[in-house]
Order: structure tokens, then C-alpha cells, then sequence
């Protein structure tokens, strides 16, 4: 399930409240778009109650954020499990993207 929940006319956030993997990945691309379309110049991926992800989900948010860079927009990273975290920094993602447990 996905939340989405403005911050400020900034900044939106998309809560996600259960793994991201092909069960799921359908409805997170979905939602990207809308975002993605959407007026606001940052971009947060609340990602605290995901337990897991796959690669196609990964892949997901590198499309999305290129897109948004193209645009001058950005995509972070706010809130994610200690597993998650060591995922992200394992591939290097952190290095792309701003990510704060």
C-alpha cells in the first residue's frame, strides 16, 4: 500500500507499507508517475515500513530520479530499515541518492 502525503508546496513524500517487488512493483511505478507529473520539486520516498526490495523497484526509482534530474527536481530517501540501508550502500546508491535512515 502507498500514501502519498504533502510536505509543503515544495515537497511531497510517498509512503510505501510493504515490500517492493513484482507482487508491487506495478503499483509503485504508478504512483511515481503521478509524482512525477506532479508541481512538486522534491520528491521523498518514505521507505520505513519496507522490509525489502528487488532490482526492477531499484531500477524503478534510477529511472525516476534521471527523469527528475532532467527537470531540476530531486528524489530522496527519508526513513528505511538498517537491511535496507546496507542494501542501498552495498550497489552504491547511496552515492546517487540522498538516503537518511
Amino acid at each position: 500500500m502507498f500514501k502519498k502525503k504533502e510536505i509543503s508546496s515544495e515537497e511531497i513524500m510517498l509512503e510505501a507499507h510493504e515490500a517492493l517487488n513484482g507482487d508491487t512493483a506495478d503499483q509503485f511505478q504508478k504512483n511515481l508517475e503521478e509524482l512525477s507529473s506532479g508541481p512538486h520539486r522534491i520528491i521523498t520516498l518514505n521507505l520505513s515500513d519496507v522490509n525489502a526490495i528487488n532490482s526492477s523497484c531499484i531500477g524503478k526509482i534510477l529511472l525516476f530520479r534521471k527523469r527528475l534530474s532532467e527537470e531540476n527536481r530531486t528524489i530522496q530517501i527519508r526513513g528505511c530499515s538498517d537491511s535496507l540501508y546496507n542494501t542501498f550502500q552495498l550497489i552504491k546508491f547511496d552515492k546517487l541518492i540522498s538516503i537518511e535512515k
